[in-house]
């Protein structure tokens, strides 16, 4: 059996004219949680409403466990998804929610209560089947979409910004619950969110998305530590984007060293210092023009603003990127492979 369940082949899609998904390929893996990550308007959601058969590409393929279902009605397709506003039938108890997909494929009732049963169990929700949806917090009616859509054991589940209308703490929590679930059930997820810290605590692989093509696929780390170009650099954590002898660098804001330090070789002068969310922020200027910033956990009072310092960074820290893009704006994933080799 094929590691790929789920292949996207050269997807194209407009609309009014306007390109919004620019010959798009991807392949996702069996059993893994694949985040699409990328700021609005970038394509995620498009290309998500494809999977799903909720949009026609105007180009291009979807392939699922090596059948071409690009044509496929959104109904005959092993294909799930949830949203974030959860849609959950309000005149439905909890129970009659989960198990209404059973119902439409006329499940027996015995099977329906027994599955509908331990899937509540599994999301933390047993006990609540008979009570009524506006009875339920933000939490609650997500684990019974998330419920709702597992019990028809779909092999790909899409998940578009589920948690974006929780609190953070509860969202935080969710995120864990929802990584359990996939790790449990061994379902493969496609996760949307513009939420890098979402993505990197949840995903096995993110793609990171701009403009309707993939900037890069990769896991976490690979992302984080070895982005490929200035945008991932910068759109997936901080970093400063720098240019030295007609290269271009990304150094992130934790890696900046200070304080006479012995990779500190570029005199600069403190600009500002600020403080936010447990994180001191200190922006240099370099006597290029250039300016960094370093981030630091508590507070540093020993530099002043106005004050000349020396700061740098380890070679291993500066990691050489593309610099804006690996393909423009109207590039395809075709040219990713030759432009990226050409860079390493």
């Amino acid at each position: 059996m094929s590691d790929v369940i789920l292949q996207l082949n050269h997807i194209k899609k407009s609309f009014g004219g306007f390109p919004v998904l620019k010959g798009l390929d991807l392949k996702v893996n069996r059993a893994e949680f694949l985040t699409l990550l990328g700021a609005s308007g970038c394509g995620k959601t498009t290309l998500l409403r494809i999977i799903a058969g909720l949009e026609d590409p105007d180009e291009g393929q979807v392939v699922l466990e090596g059948q071409d279902i690009t044509t496929m009605e959104p109904n005959k397709r092993n294909v799930n998804t949830i949203f974030q506003n959860y849609a959950l039938f309000p005149h439905m108890s909890v129970a009659e929610n989960v198990g209404y997909g059973l119902k439409i494929r006329k499940v027996p009732r015995a099977e329906i209560k027994d599955k509908v049963e331990k899937m509540l169990y599994l999301v933390q929700m047993e006990g609540k089947g008979g009570a009524s949806p506006n009875q339920l917090s933000g939490g609650q009616k997500q684990r019974v979409a998330i419920a709702r859509a597992l019990v028809n054991e779909p092999k790909v589940l899409l998940l578009d910004e589920p948690l974006g209308a929780l609190d953070l703490k509860l969202r935080q929590h969710m995120q864990l619950e929802l990584k359990r679930l996939q790790k449990q059930l061994g379902i493969t997820f496609i996760y949307i969110t513009h939420d890098q810290e979402e993505a990197i605590n949840m995903s096995d692989r993110i793609a990171v998305m701009r403009n309707g093509i993939l900037e890069q696929v990769g896991t976490p780390n690979e992302v984080y530590y070895h982005p490929r170009t200035s945008f991932v650099a910068d759109f997936v954590g901080n970093a400063n984007i720098l240019k030295f002898h007609g290269e271009t660098f990304a150094v992130r804001t934790e890696n900046v060293l200070m304080n006479g330090e012995e990779a500190c070789v570029h005199p600069a002068k403190v600009l500002e210092k600020s403080f936010a969310g447990g994180q001191l922020r200190i922006l240099f200027l370099l006597e290029d023009g250039q300016q960094v910033v370093a981030s630091r956990s508590g507070l540093d009072a020993d530099m002043a603003e106005g004050s000349s310092v020396n700061i740098g960074w380890l070679d291993e820290h500066a990691v050489k990127v593309l610099d804006e893009g690996i393909y423009g704006d109207f590039g395809t994933s075709g040219e990713v492979t030759e432009r990226q080799a050409a860079h390493e």
